[in-house]
């Protein structure tokens, strides 16, 4: 039996780096090593650009989409400006994520996009309705994405 070393790299992001503190004591000898941090809004166009282009040959085998944020309460009590937030970063920030990455992962045949979602993107729950339409869009968005990427061997 052959063994063989992988070598690979994780880049956990955040929009603010002076909060890395627990994520580096739990990352423990592999900060540094195999886990880096960077900076990352995927909020922003040029921030989701600037990450991207801090990595190596721009090369992403593996994304991971998991930046989210809630909002409960009765529809009436919440401002638009609120809900416009909710969609801007958990349905916008993975379709910039993935705009992103997806050009150079097709013209290599190969990555795989992982989008954290939740129950409520199928299922309304209520007082969630703003986070769950969020969460049924990001579906949607998702499922037609995966038929146009299979081609591509991208999953």
């Amino acid at each position: 039996m052959n063994n063989y070393f992988f070598m690979f790299s994780v880049i956990a992001t955040m929009r603010d780096l002076k909060r890395k503190d627990k994520l580096v004591e739990a990352a423990g000898d592999a900060y540094g090593k195999t886990l880096f941090l960077a900076v990352l809004d995927v909020c922003n166009d040029e921030s989701v650009k600037q990450c991207i282009n801090g990595i190596k040959d721009r090369h992403v085998d593996v994304l991971i989409n998991n930046a989210g944020i809630g909002l409960v309460g009765p529809i009436e009590s919440i401002p638009i400006e609120e809900m416009k937030k909710v969609f801007e970063t958990n349905f916008f920030g993975v379709i910039r994520m993935i705009k992103e990455v997806m050009p150079d992962m097709k013209k290599r045949r190969a990555g795989h996009i992982i989008v954290v979602s939740s129950v409520m993107g199928l299922q309304g729950i209520v007082f969630n309705d703003v986070y769950a339409a969020s969460k049924f869009a990001m579906e949607g968005f998702c499922e037609s994405l995966a038929v146009q990427l299979l081609k591509f061997n991208v999953m």
